[in-house]
């Protein structure tokens, strides 16, 4: 349990680090109003949803419990499509409206605050 445990802690680390840099650097440059219209955030979260969802297709049938499991595989494609579908309305829509983006940026914290006990259960469940 603790191994797959640090597994997911340093799995979302290296998720959230090209994110800092960047909160760095615009920091640095004074520039911090661009870093929130980053649409980064929602691309970072549908990639870590999308690792989860992948690591779901691994768990053996027997460790499958009912409904429950699928239920946490509703959950992670959800969360996963809602951000892919952010992240591209940020590219091909003019003018977004700035609370979209913090709210990207609130799903992202929580996707990373979730990350780590779904992907901890879910290493657990693939390896028995």
């Amino acid at each position: 349990m603790t191994r797959t445990y640090d597994v997911a802690k340093k799995e979302a680390v290296f998720i959230a680090l090209p994110l800092l840099v960047l909160f760095i650097i615009k920091i640095l440059s004074d520039d911090l109003v661009s870093f929130v219209k980053l649409s980064d955030f929602s691309l970072a979260t549908s990639i870590m949803y999308g690792q989860l969802l992948a690591k779901t297709l691994d768990v053996p049938d027997k460790n499958k419990k009912g409904g429950r499991f699928s239920t946490y595989q509703v959950y992670i494609f959800t969360v996963s499509i809602i951000s892919m579908t952010m992240y591209i309305g940020f590219q091909v829509l003019p003018d977004i409206n700035f609370y979209f983006y913090v709210f990207q940026i609130f799903i992202f914290l929580l996707g990373i605050i979730f990350y780590i006990p779904l992907s901890t259960l879910m290493s657990d469940l693939r390896e028995g």
